[in-house]
């Protein structure tokens, strides 16, 4: 198939692209109903290039910003919207246009300049509804996101319950309630839910599971290898592109460990031993198992919130061979360790480690051994978290969704000096592909959603949690400068934030089938 948006982004450029980095889709990934899409774009396109229809009203126009085009690079670009969809990218040749695109009758004019424009961001993975109920916390922190940049959430349903019997029910939730588009991954953890994987596929659209190697006392049970096996059977018979997302920790190694620091150190334990308790042999161990396993299975593998420098260095040999390997780490993993602070609302699992541990998340980010980066956010208030009580009291979790872009800009762009454009791939472009809603999701191409945010690199602010709009009490960066915020969040074609502040008309966040 041939690229419909080398010449495009050429044109947008101003030069050649010998080696243009948008690929076209590969015949596996058709099975995610791709076909139509792109012959809609390429619908669009013909009629973006011979211009035939530029005086076609837009709803919305963002002027003046810097567009950034996962793997392309930055444009100097106006983005045209209608009808809740991207449908033209303007090149701008002089930064007062006074052109074309001035006289074109719109709805709104959107100033952007001095600004980034960046796809609507996509956190891959979050949990909602473990401490309050679903339809609580889809009010409130889908609200959380879209202040904060993200507009699309990748979210764990897991429970008991047949998923076949009671996920209908959560989409339907989703689709009266939340403020964002919400990817739903099914954890597997019963075998009930096992057998009922290919009817979840085929009925409910979902091809995105998860298992924990490792589980949470009290809360989320682990599973065996021969168990995992059995998933991945059942996702390759059903003949659809799928992935399975893991918690990869050896459950052995963790219980040893946690026997020893405790045996040690009792009531006195402190945050920083809460890391002993997880140590990164176990992540090591399991990311390797695991990437047989997948290998060998032929399904492709998602491997959630890595957090150890041995993981990132051993995913760098995998990743060399295995292709079936994708990993993810977190935007609180790149930007907190264990000796900030002494409060245990940071515990967390895996937990938080040391700034080497930091610094070689971001040079996988850099390398692209790191695929994604998202939050595991939990939302939960200080009486729930317990955090006034002993480390072993403490549960784990906090919520990240509002800070999750400022923190990836502050410590990745202004910090680091990493390109915006290959960050921003990392929570845009590479999700969406990987989850199966890219090109719908994850750029700001023709034909796709017209979900954006628009940043202000040099605005610094002052972490405080009741800004965040979240129902918790706290943040993990309270009282943090950080440097790089997003000023405004257009998702579906609408502003739904503007400076920090909920601006939209009510829930108009969907279930994404695939």
């Amino acid at each position: 198939m041939k690229d419909v948006y080398s010449d495009y982004i050429e044109q947008l450029n101003g030069r050649h692209l010998s080696n243009p980095s948008v690929q076209p889709l590969q015949p596996q990934e058709k099975a995610f109903g791709y076909d139509e899409i792109l012959q809609k774009i390429d619908d669009k396109l013909d009629i973006l290039i011979n211009k035939k229809y530029l005086n076609r009203e837009a709803d919305i126009i963002v002027r003046g910003g810097r567009v950034v085009l996962p793997d392309n690079g930055v444009f100097e670009a106006d983005v045209w919207i209608k009808d809740g969809k991207v449908f033209r990218l303007q090149q701008r040749v002089q930064p007062e246009d006074t052109g074309e695109t001035a006289c074109l009758p719109s709805a709104e004019i959107i100033d952007a300049r001095g600004k980034y424009v960046l796809p609507g961001i996509i956190d891959p993975h979050a949990h909602l509804g473990l401490f309050a109920p679903l339809k609580t916390d889809l009010q409130s922190e889908t609200k959380s996101a879209l202040v904060g940049g993200i507009t699309t959430l990748g979210v764990f349903f897991g429970g008991e319950q047949s998923h076949v019997e009671n996920f209908p029910r959560i989409c339907e939730e989703i689709n009266q309630t939340s403020y964002v588009d919400i990817i739903p991954h099914l954890v597997i953890g019963s075998q009930q839910q096992k057998k009922e994987i290919q009817d979840c596929i085929r009925s409910l659209g979902v091809t995105s599971y998860k298992v924990y190697m490792n589980g949470i006392p009290g809360m989320i049970s682990e599973v065996d290898d021969g168990f995992i096996l059995d998933v991945f059977a059942q996702l390759k018979q059903s003949g659809r592109t799928c992935v399975l997302c893991v918690h990869a920790e050896n459950s052995h190694i963790v219980r040893r460990a946690n026997d020893i620091v405790r045996s040690e150190k009792g009531e006195q334990a402190t945050i920083r031993d809460w890391a002993d308790t997880h140590p990164a042999l176990a992540e090591e161990e399991a990311v390797m198992r695991m990437a047989c396993l997948a290998e060998r299975s032929g399904v492709d593998v998602y491997l959630v919130h890595i957090s150890s420098k041995e993981a990132a260095l051993r995913l760098q040999e995998i990743k060399a061979k295995n292709r079936r390997v994708f990993a993810e780490t977190t935007s609180p993993y790149l930007s907190i360790t264990k000796e900030d602070t002494e409060s245990f609302r940071i515990k967390m699992e895996p937990p938080f480690r040391s700034s080497e541990d930091r610094e070689a998340l971001w040079r996988a980010v850099r390398g692209g051994v790191i695929d994604t980066i998202g939050t595991d956010n939990v939302c939960q208030t200080s009486d729930e978290k317990k955090a006034a009580g002993s480390l072993w009291d403490a549960m784990p979790g906090y919520p990240a969704l509002a800070t999750h872009l400022p923190v990836c800009l502050h410590e990745g762009v202004t910090k680091r000096g990493l390109p915006i454009e290959e960050l921003i791939a990392h929570m845009t472009k590479r999700p969406a592909e990987i989850f199966g809603v890219y090109p719908q999701k994850g750029t700001l191409l023709p034909g796709s959603d017209a979900d954006l945010v628009i940043v202000n690199m040099q605005l610094e602010r002052t972490v405080e949690a009741a800004a965040l709009c979240s129902r918790s009490d706290f943040s993990i960066y309270d009282g943090k400068k950080i440097t790089g915020w997003p000023v405004m969040t257009i998702k579906g074609g609408a502003v739904v934030a503007k400076d920090g502040v909920y601006m939209g008309n009510g829930a108009s966040g969907r279930c994404l089938k695939r």
